[in-house]
């Protein structure tokens, strides 16, 4: 009877089961969600017919679609909308047959198609999480016992997906050992997937079967990586015994049937960095004996001229320092650090500013391994070219130690954990979180730089520490569009000291002195010096193969000395320049990186003129239009603009200045460095736009709007006149109606009050008709209408 039970049971099931699930199932897990994302897909088709809106679905797990651009972060916060409007999509289907786990594999593919854009994860995660959750919180109103197991099976198919998410953030955290542990978290999600899959209490479900393929593929992807993870770990430290066969084992897995090409592709790449690896193990090794890593992240106020800026700064000597993300400003220097180089006679100017000290950074692992400590400072430009700075020092760094130290500038770096270190009286340093007003904790430097760069305009705009840009309340890294503009930032490594050995970890004892840049361009493991920061990392030691080459800089150096320049590093290697010298250059280098923050903020202010004139100039030419108002507001427009004009075009000249630096040398150097930093081009467009927002649109529209304000003067005139030509007009008539009147009231002999009121009388009509006469002419004039509305700058004078 129970068999028989069973049997009826299951019928059931199949008989309310989308009768198109088996083209869902296998379109679904056949592309590995990209045809399955799409609006016109089976399975969107199928939840759309339930009643979903699948546009809004579809975009929230994307990084720029929604109310809200996703933040930086790479894990999901508690409170992100997306979660709980998960759980609200969980319960319009939670008691439809199949609904849940339709609405779960749904959610699943666009995550997975996101994922593929956007290394954002937090936001791309967060529908599954919330799902996730729901699910827990309703899972036995579901009816139906084959439809729970399915449910639970795509959920554990979610879990595995935000598994392998972790893995990839980790693969960003600068820690092979967080790698291993996440890719351990995945193999184990990807056999809780199995397991789940084979508890699928209907064995011909499609599902069972394609989930059950998925969890077996993930498990072996997961392992092949993990011991690949392992391998490298091993090889970097010395003993390269496994790294032949962790190699083989993606090899097969790549060509395993049923691997889907994205997969596939992931694999490929990391073999690719493996294999260049092992190729590169018998080689002489570099080792970074002693090395220093300045960390630059520029910006510019729009508001406030760079000068006044460094002004304020200066002016804090003496007064309370302000507070900054939970801490107080140390000190206050009133010039910059600066070489003698920059002493110079210039008639444009010379170059310094200011300085605002913070305690040092401690930067570390969630599990506590140190990172990194770093000093912290704000420095202030004359010219705008303002820049958070840190700075820290390396010792016998390996080529993949070097990496992840350039590395830490990214914006997508795993989540680390970041304190202030507070001197104290006594001469030890105390913890101290790191956090603004509104209760925001910087993941990494990257966030770090930025809240700071925030906290610096609030503080000049007058603003409480924590104020945000309210249109994007979830977006650390969003710039505040009025008060701040941000550079590109940039790495800056000297090697003070290198060696080469034969093999990876080579002793000491074992490695010669590298004293030229040629022999250190001969070792292997110099590439991470001459590469760019990537973006994101794709792959286990993924700076083993070679990449276009960097500028390296000639005629301005000795020939064993090394400079390379890339959009967002510089290593200066110098074997046969004194150190004095070394740090000289590196003072250009940070002056030219930080240019990018005082163009960044130029740019900005002619956005800002562009809207507002354009807004201006776009209104129609009505009647009632004020054009006394409207040529005084393009008129301080156009003063403004030739004055931001004059102090750009004056910062700019300083910079290029053949005597900015004392020494010729220095400033071919200088040159170089422009070139390379490609701001020479910056330059000439910025210069490009000011002309043409001069010569055009202000000048020709006050031109026009002048001439429409002389004519309609001219107009009032005339029509003054015309209108005192009827007055008097008409006074003169009434005056004859006054006269015939008198003489009849002569004729008949009246006397006493009459004949003076009449004239009374008589008078103040012909005068008050005359007035009226000449108002009703005059406001044919203009029509009524409303006053024409000025931008708030015309009023403020700002």
């Amino acid at each position: 009877m129970a068999d028989v039970a069973e049997m009826t049971d299951l019928d059931e099931h199949r008989a309310h089961l989308p009768a198109d699930l088996d083209q869902i199932a296998e379109v679904l897990f056949d592309t590995e969600a990209r045809v399955s994302a799409d609006h016109a897909s089976p399975l969107a088709s199928r939840l759309r017919g339930m009643g979903f809106d699948i546009p809004r679905i579809w975009a929230a797990p994307r990084w720029n679609m929604g109310a809200t651009r996703a933040s930086r972060r790479r894990h999901t916060d508690p409170d992100d909308p997306r979660i709980q409007r998960a759980a609200e999509l969980l319960e319009q289907v939670v008691e439809t047959p199949c609904g849940p786990a339709l609405l779960g594999l749904y959610l699943w593919s666009i995550a997975e198609d996101a994922s593929q854009q956007s290394a954002r994860h937090g936001r791309v995660a967060a529908a599954l999480t919330g799902l996730r959750h729901a699910w827990i919180a309703n899972r036995e109103r579901v009816p139906c016992r084959h439809c729970r197991s399915e449910a639970d099976a795509v959920v554990a198919l979610g879990d595995a997906f935000r598994a392998r998410l972790d893995v990839a953030a980790a693969r960003n955290s600068g820690s092979v050992d967080r790698f291993v542990i996440m890719l351990d978290r995945a193999v184990q999600a990807s056999a809780r997937l199995e397991e789940t899959a084979l508890r699928i209490t209907d064995e011909k479900s499609c599902l069972r079967g394609h989930l059950v393929h998925q969890a077996r593929i993930r498990f072996r992807y997961f392992t092949a990586i993990g011991e690949a993870a392992i391998a490298a770990r091993a090889t970097l430290a010395g003993e390269p015994a496994g790294l032949a066969g962790a190699i083989e084992q993606l090899r097969e897995l790549e060509r395993a049937p049923g691997l889907n090409y994205i997969l596939a592709s992931e694999l490929r790449a990391h073999r690719a960095h493996l294999e260049a690896l092992a190729a590169g193990v018998d080689s002489d090794w570099l080792t970074v004996d002693r090395c220093r890593t300045v960390y630059v992240f520029p910006f510019g106020l729009p508001q406030i001229d760079g000068a006044d800026a460094t002004e304020r700064v200066r002016g804090l000597v003496g007064n309370t320092l302000p507070e900054l993300l939970g801490t107080r400003a140390v000190s206050v220097r009133t010039a910059l650090k600066l070489d003698d180089v920059w002493d110079t006679e210039d008639p444009f100017g010379a170059f310094d500013g200011a300085t605002l000290n913070l305690p040092d950074v401690s930067v570390t692992q969630p599990d506590g391994t140190p990172v990194a400590h770093l000093s912290c400072e704000v420095r202030f430009g004359d010219l705008g070219n303002h820049y958070v700075r840190f700075r820290q020092t390396g010792k016998d760094l390996g080529p993949q130690e070097v990496r992840d130290a350039r590395y830490l500038i990214s914006s997508l770096h795993d989540d680390l954990r970041m304190h202030w270190d507070i001197p104290q009286p006594d001469g030890t340093d105390a913890s101290a979180s790191i956090v603004d007003s509104s209760g925001y904790h910087p993941v990494h430097l990257f966030h770090l730089a930025y809240r700071l760069q925030e906290a610096i305009a609030a503080y000049f705009a007058g603003r409480p520490e924590g104020w945000r840009t309210p249109e994007r309340p979830d977006n650390p890294g969003q710039a505040l569009s009025m008060n701040l503009a941000r550079g590109r930032s940039h790495v800056l490594t000297f090697v003070v000291e290198a060696s080469a050995g034969r093999g990876p970890a080579c002793p000491p004892q074992d490695r010669r002195p590298i004293t030229s840049a040629d022999e250190l361009l001969a070792t292997y493991g110099h590439q991470p010096l001459l590469q760019p920061v990537p973006y994101n990392t794709t792959s286990l030691v993924d700076w083993t193969l070679p990449q276009r080459q960097p500028v390296l800089l000639e005629g301005v150096r000795n020939s064993g000395d090394l400079v390379a320049v890339t959009p967002n590093a510089t290593t200066i290697a110098m074997f046969d320049t004194a150190h004095f010298k070394i740090v000289q250059y590196g003072s250009l280098v940070e002056f030219v990186a930080s240019i990018s923050g005082m163009l960044a903020a130029w740019n900005t202010r002619l956005a800002q003129y562009f809207d507002e004139v354009e807004d201006m100039l776009g209104r129609p030419e009505t009647e009632d239009t004020d054009l006394a108002a409207r040529t005084a507001y393009l008129s301080q427009q156009q003063l403004q603009l030739h004055r931001f004009a004059g102090r750009a075009r004056r910062a700019m000249s300083v910079v290029s200045s053949p005597t900015l630096l004392a020494s010729a040398t220095e400033y071919q150097q200088m040159a170089e460095l422009l070139r390379a930093f490609d701001l020479t081009r910056q330059s000439r467009e910025l210069d490009r736009r000011l002309r043409e927002l001069l010569a055009e649109p202000i000048a020709a529209r006050l031109a026009t709007v002048r001439r429409q304000h002389e004519e309609r003067e001219a107009e009032e005139q005339r029509r003054t006149l015309e209108g005192l030509t009827v007055a008097v007009s008409t006074f003169a008539v009434l005056t004859v109606f006054h006269t015939i009147l008198a003489i009849a009231v002569e004729a008949n002999d009246w006397s006493g009050w009459v004949p003076v009121t009449l004239a009374i009388v008589s008078s103040v009509v012909a005068f008050v008709l005359a007035v009226a006469v000449f108002m009703v002419w005059v406001r044919r004039l203009r029509r009524p209408g409303r006053s024409p509305v000025l931008p708030p700058g015309y009023r403020t004078g700002r």
